[in-house]
């Protein structure tokens, strides 16, 4: 089933967004136009998103290891991290952005997913098949950066229960400065920390939507892994500007 809202969105916001389409639609200027002045048509849900995204790539930067972006969507998240990377670290060929989704809508799901009172898992299927368009945005966004001969976003398509494993097998060189977590169930959140937590850098991040309200799994899958099997407390910390992101820095 394809969302276009989020659950939080009341009705009024549900209005707003609808009304957001129309004018982008319709409003003056050209299509490069509007890109160029997109705060026009976003949101300051969406503005508070970005900055939050803005956070974690500065509170890192320094750090050895690429940027994991675990459940991609339609590609927000992915390209935020990729065109901060290629603005402000544009000679930091060692990072690189890395999308894994299946790129055919949730899967994996458990009786853990389905205990949450807040958000109704079996409803809130986030499907985006994207993966031939995101390769377009890709290919356009190397046009225009340097170092542009070296690979910078790779997509990773498939289940996480046997990507995340299988990744880093093909890529044991492979070091993490954020791993970024929005898949919100149980089964693939706890195969990345499993096998991406033990690669994430002193000083990284740890970043998980939707705890503390609405991904049971997710809560029980970092209980699981990263304080039972590695041993490691985390101390959650969230933005109160964009409290759905919840995230950790690995001492």
């Amino acid at each position: 089933m394809k969302i276009e809202n989020s659950p939080l969105s009341n009705e009024l916001q549900k209005s707003a967004q609808e009304k957001r389409s129309q004018y982008f639609e319709s409003a003056v200027g050209t299509t490069l136009q509007k890109l160029h002045s997109f705060m026009r048509f976003v949101s300051r849900q969406d503005v508070a998103k970005h900055r939050a995204y803005v956070s974690l790539f500065e509170m890192t930067q320094g750090i050895v290891g690429s940027i994991a972006e675990c459940g991609v969507y339609f590609g927000q998240g992915l390209m935020t991290y990729a065109n901060l990377a290629a603005a402000f670290e544009p000679y930091n060929y060692q990072c690189k952005i890395l999308g894994f989704d299946t790129f055919e809508g949730d899967r994996a799901h458990s009786d853990v997913d389905e205990r949450g009172q807040s958000v109704d898992r079996k409803l809130w299927n986030y499907e985006a098949k994207v993966f031939d368009d995101l390769l377009r945005a890709v290919a356009i966004y190397d046009l225009d950066r340097p170092l542009n001969h070296l690979e910078k976003i790779k997509l990773i398509k498939g289940d996480l229960c046997e990507t995340a494993p299988d990744f880093m097998a093909a890529h044991p060189e492979t070091l993490l400065r954020i791993i970024h977590l929005s898949v919100n169930l149980y089964l693939p959140t706890r195969s990345v920390l499993q096998h991406f937590y033990p690669r994430l850098s002193r000083g990284g991040v740890l970043a998980i939507h939707g705890l503390n309200y609405s991904a049971p799994g997710a809560q029980k899958a970092l209980t699981e892994v990263v304080e039972q099997q590695y041993g490691e407390k985390v101390e959650l910390r969230t933005f109160g500007y964009y409290p759905n992101l919840v995230y950790a820095v690995r001492s």
